[in-house]
């Protein structure tokens, strides 16, 4: 009996062990608690260091692990690090910079930092550290090519690729990937173009509505029948993620919109979250504004409205507005891609995400 008995905890122990290095990096990743996923910016031709020009990182860390800072180090072709920077304060959650090309101070490659770094590749690398030990947790790496070949300056932004972001709730992302294909929205598209479609979408289809209020409203998405579709498609999704070809942001702000996705309606505080969620799941940078509408009569009731990054620039757009006057005698985009200028004149900006 003792014999089988230490066989028992013999093979016990080897399926413990086994489960661990057999589970995909990505399973372990996240069961540990580090980075789940890591984009890296770049136009086609790559990235030319400049004014007004960067390359844009974001990384995002699991907030389940211990206490710890996120590193960023940019290596040359001969394993130097160029660059370097640390979030001592970083106890998980989303990670993004901008960097403009410029090496750090006293780097161990020896480049004066007044000047940027030269054409060739480099290898970025994000990491994890512990910040009780100093010692490694986790890291990932994704290789890029310096070229002043390629665009400059707000150019090199519009011809950057910005990866995906989506939310990391798979129902959510689910619907608004069938609300892009409604859309009509392809990867092809310039970055315009794609919000246009969004922002008609949503003034066409989307209601303005007080649902605190009560009432009933009609469910576009039947999300309890379509498990196996939701399922499939977050399989897709974390394989890309993966890859480097989008990540989490894991925003409980926008999760928490689900419920007005799955009927189409929508305070201004919500359809401004929905407006950002699809931007965002087509690759084009989008925020969240809030303050007050100014009304003619002189009120200035609380309001929410968009800013998108259009080709290089920022544009404000006010999807709710033009969802309660559509049909008016307004008309369609009447409120779209607005100057700050131009938006100055009826919001008051308190707050940009």
């Amino acid at each position: 009996m003792k014999k089988n008995g230490s066989i028992k905890i013999l093979l016990c122990a080897l399926i413990c062990l086994a489960s661990v290095f057999l589970l995909p990096e990505w399973a372990r990743a996240q069961e540990d608690g580090w980075i789940e996923g890591f984009t890296v910016s770049i136009g086609r031709k790559g990235f030319c260091p400049g004014k007004n020009n960067y390359l844009r990182i974001k990384s995002y860390v699991n907030p389940t692990g211990a206490a710890s800072e996120i590193r960023l180090r940019i290596y040359n072709a001969k394993g130097k690090c160029v660059f370097e920077t640390v979030d001592a304060g970083m106890r998980g959650g989303f990670f993004d910079y901008k960097w403009n090309g410029k090496p750090s101070a006293r780097n161990e490659a020896g480049v004066s930092s007044g000047r940027f770094v030269k054409n060739g590749r480099y290898r970025v690398e994000v990491a994890v550290l512990s910040k009780e030990t100093g010692g490694l947790l986790a890291e990932k790496s994704r290789e890029c090519k310096v070229s002043s070949r390629a665009p400059s300056g707000r150019r090199g932004l519009a011809d950057a690729v910005t990866p995906p972001i989506l939310t990391g709730d798979a129902q959510v992302d689910y619907m608004a990937e069938q609300i892009c294909k409604a859309a009509k929205i392809k990867s092809s598209m310039r970055a315009d173009e794609k919000v246009r479609r969004i922002y008609h979408w949503m003034t066409v289809n989307q209601k303005h509505a007080h649902y605190g209020e009560g009432g009933t409203f009609r469910t576009y998405f039947n999300l309890s029948s379509s498990g196996k579709k939701i399922r499939s498609y977050r399989k897709s999704t974390d394989l890309l993620c993966r890859n480097g070809g989008l990540i989490y942001n894991h925003d409980a702000n926008l999760i928490r919109r689900s419920w007005c996705m799955e009927r189409r309606v929508g305070e201004c505080t919500d359809n401004a979250a929905i407006f950002k969620i699809l931007c965002n799941h087509v690759g084009v940078e989008a925020g969240i504004c809030s303050g007050f509408y100014l009304n003619r009569n002189g009120t200035k009731p609380p309001h929410s409205w968009n800013y998108a990054i259009v080709e290089g620039s920022v544009y404000y757009y006010d999807v709710d507005v033009e969802i309660q006057n559509y049909g008016k005698g307004q008309g369609d985009y009447y409120w779209y891609r607005k100057s700050k200028a131009e938006a100055d004149r009826t919001h008051q900006f308190v707050n940009i995400d």
